[in-house]
């Protein structure tokens, strides 16, 4: 059998069989009778030449060769939707739906810039930014539901996603001037809400030499709400220094440890089986430069 005679509905359908692991819910996300997806499969199979699932009443389970096959097809799928983009755009220009992810704070610190930038280059682009927690985010990407995502912290890592890092994102102990001496043994953390199984919390530890009464009072994975936490004297926090550095100047805020040197990774997140699409690449290159800014 030719590459040119290789049907791409087939391939289709056999990757969402493959991802759902049943008949049924790749026919519910393609909208059509299960009765069509049996048959898609079973001419693409008669097509290869080669068997792709093991059916059994209870499951369904990709041969070896489905197995191996799965990573190339999608990158057929992947290299054809190019392919189309790019002809049906004019002079190369990139267009289409780009459905992201990124975390607070990066998604209020960073992204407004980004978009603007995508915007202003390439006009036909439809940048569509999905905000939540980091482990929820990461599932997403994981269902195919988002391209890629921006982390702050990685949290715990699926084997299905490609991890990235792309620079430092600088942090600064604060308090609230008006803080009362009881709250100074309140922290309010984070970290924990993004990954409630595994959390490290090394900052808090780090604090927690320094102050044996310190523990964690309070926590909230919206960056906003925290540093209004922290304006409003409930306890310390780990907030950006970009994102505090106005109220730092205007004695709203006092930072703690000054001499303490505080950076974190950033991440950038995409399934391993398919390969970013321009618009996504682009997206990652402006963040990247914005990043870096930022920490110079």
């Amino acid at each position: 059998m030719r590459l040119s005679d290789l049907d791409l509905n087939l391939l289709k359908v056999f990757v969402l069989v493959a991802e759902e692991k049943g008949f049924s819910k790749a026919a519910k996300r393609l909208f059509i009778e299960q009765s069509a997806v049996s048959k898609a499969i079973k001419r693409l199979e008669e097509s290869l030449g080669a068997a792709l699932f093991l059916r059994t009443k209870r499951r369904v389970e990709l041969t070896t060769r489905g197995t191996s096959l799965l990573p190339l097809a999608r990158q057929v799928l992947q290299s054809s939707e190019d392919l189309i983009n790019l002809a049906q755009d004019k002079g190369s220009e990139l267009s289409g739906t780009l459905r992201f992810g990124a975390v607070s704070p990066l998604s209020f610190i960073f992204m407004p810039d980004v978009i603007s930038q995508i915007s202003k280059d390439y006009p036909r682009v439809w940048p569509m930014m999905f905000t939540g927690i980091g482990d929820d985010l990461s599932q997403r990407v994981k269902r195919r539901e988002l391209e890629f995502v921006f982390l702050g912290y990685e949290g715990t890592r699926l084997k299905e996603l490609e991890y990235r890092q792309l620079g430092y994102c600088k942090y600064k102990i604060v308090v609230s001037p008006r803080i009362e001496k009881e709250a100074l043994n309140s922290f309010i953390g984070s970290r924990e809400i993004h990954d409630q199984a595994n959390a490290k919390l090394p900052t808090f530890e780090k604090l927690k030499k320094l102050n044996k009464c310190l523990q964690i009072k309070y926590s909230a994975n919206d960056f906003m709400a925290y540093k209004a936490l922290v304006l409003r004297g409930l306890g310390i926090g780990l907030l950006p220094e970009i994102l505090v550095k106005e109220e730092v100047a205007k004695n709203k805020l006092k930072v703690l440890y000054p001499d303490m040197v505080l950076s974190f990774p950033v991440h950038v997140i995409h399934h391993g089986s398919y390969r970013l699409n321009l618009e996504a690449s682009r997206t990652i290159e402006v963040f990247k430069t914005q990043l870096d800014r930022s920490f110079e």
